[in-house]
């Protein structure tokens, strides 16, 4: 039998890992906590300085990061965009726990259905395509995620409690608006500025604010400062209210972590000390620029892989964002390519507007999704090459876009002198000048390039040495001879 001091040491470390968990249970939303519930007759038919945490967990070594997704659909199986977007870091090398939120709004590449907003990810292909997302976009790995809808975050905000949140009072508006938008009882609504102590309803309104202050980007500021407030929370809440936090919290969870993994994500972080969040925003707010663009409404078009470094230099090299290490060069060459695309749409179908973000609007996303079968006339060359453009070559823009697959193998660096050809035959006769100018062509990456067509120069035949690169062969005629030019 253990000394009575060695007993209370350990129920006190019980406390934190069990603490832990239901934090990891809003943030990362596990039914793994189920196997508390499961154990609950601990809390009533015995001590809890009787459970040995030491013999029943391992700590996870190196650096695991979890994509956390929040949605206001009741039914976690149902079509819905993202509303929130954070990667949670368990940092065991640095002891370290991190928050990078990436904001909804953010104009990608989502594979298979082209540019839109990321939060449009999750809609039509679910977790497994949202991480497929962030990894072509911001060159960063996930394998693991955890989805919660909006009821469960109201449940456990209500069942510690309440938070105390200081609110501004151009906030106050935006918070009644959403009272009871997600269910139909509604709290009661706020009406002066100030430290508010606010409920589940309206701690959720709260955190879903992103149309006044600095807009989408306060608004990923609250919903980690709600985090943060929760974590604190926790380490007052009685053991004895565990087993019902959960039980409301299982039917709004989905997640592909194993239970017992994501326990050991749990005691791994009660060994941190001191639960404190380091914080990232993606993109960075010099690195993006918000408007409506082209017929995708309001967004923020970023530069991808200045903020994909940022995002990777934040996590693995615990290296924190300075707006000092921008290139602001490189920015400014993507955003011009966005704005000139953008003047583009405005000429041919006037100036872009707002959309609405419902299931209309990703059905149209659907049936205009890219086909994986190109037709004999528009077929993606799977290979170009790049080459300096032949001199004897005379340029006339089509105004045409086309989006050619490019794999070279190796990493480019593409500026307005550079260009893309390729032996594909139904690219004969032209020349792809490279839209994104001034940006990095990734491995495999899909690229978007203007196609032009050429003519040949006239030349006496006697004095052509031969084709030069990039030039067609001169046709030939019937009998072998002889200017053979179609007519």
């Amino acid at each position: 039998m253990k000394p009575e001091k060695d007993k209370k040491k350990m129920s006190k470390k019980t406390k934190i890992l069990i603490i832990i968990s239901i934090i990891l249970a809003l943030l990362v939303g596990s039914v793994v906590f189920g196997y508390f519930y499961v154990r609950s007759k601990i809390y009533s038919n015995s001590d809890i300085s009787d459970i040995t945490t030491e013999d029943s967990f391992e700590e996870v070594p190196g650096i695991t990061n979890i994509l956390l997704i929040g949605t206001d659909a009741r039914d976690l199986n149902e079509r819905a965009r993202s509303d929130s977007i954070i990667i949670a870091t368990i940092d065991n090398n640095t002891k370290k726990l991190k928050l990078s939120s990436i904001m909804r709004d953010t104009f990608v590449d989502i594979p298979g259905y082209g540019e839109q907003k990321i939060n449009a990810a999750l809609a039509l292909g679910g977790p497994e395509l949202l991480m497929k997302t962030i990894k072509e976009n911001f060159d960063f790995t996930l394998d693991k995620y955890v989805m919660v809808n909006f009821w469960g975050f109201e449940d456990i905000i209500d069942g510690i409690g309440g938070i105390e949140v200081d609110v501004k009072d151009y906030e106050i508006p935006e918070i009644n608006k959403f009272i009871g938008e997600v269910r139909d009882v509604k709290s009661p609504p706020l009406t002066t500025p100030g430290l508010q102590h606010l409920d589940g309803q309206q701690a959720l309104a709260y955190a879903r604010i992103r149309k006044v202050g600095n807009g989408s980007y306060e608004r990923t500021e609250r919903q980690r400062r709600v985090l943060d407030i929760v974590a604190e929370k926790m380490m007052d809440v009685s053991v004895v209210k565990y087993p019902g936090l959960l039980y409301d919290l299982l039917p709004s969870v989905k997640t592909n972590i194993e239970p017992l993994t994501l326990l050991n994500y749990a005691y791994t972080v009660s060994k941190f000390g001191e639960l404190k969040f380091e914080q990232l925003q993606i993109p960075a707010t010099e690195l993006s620029q918000g408007g409506l663009y082209r017929n995708k409404g309001w967004v923020l078009l970023t530069d991808k892989e200045q903020n994909g470094k940022i995002l990777n230099d934040f996590i693995y090299n615990d290296k924190p964002y300075s707006s000092e290490d921008i290139d602001k060069e490189h920015f400014n060459s993507v955003m011009a390519n966005y704005n000139a695309l953008n003047d583009e749409y405005k000429q041919q179908h006037g100036e872009p507007t707002h959309i609405e973000e419902n299931d209309d609007e990703l059905d149209k996303i659907e049936q205009e999704k890219p086909s994986n079968k190109p037709t004999d006339s528009d077929k993606e060359p799977e290979a170009p090459k790049l080459v300096e453009v032949p001199k004897n070559l005379v340029g006339k823009d089509l105004g045409e876009v086309k989006n050619i697959l490019v794999n070279l193998g190796l990493n480019y660096n593409v500026s307005k002198s550079s260009f893309i050809t390729t032996e594909d035959k139904n690219l004969d006769g032209k020349v792809g000048y490279v839209s994104n100018s001034g940006s990095s062509i990734k491995v495999g990456s899909t690229i978007e390039i203007k196609l032009y067509k050429y003519e040949k120069p006239v030349e006496p035949p006697a004095t052509t040495p031969g084709p030069e690169l990039g030039e067609p062969e001169p046709p030939v005629g019937p009998d072998g001879s002889g200017d053979g030019s179609e007519t």
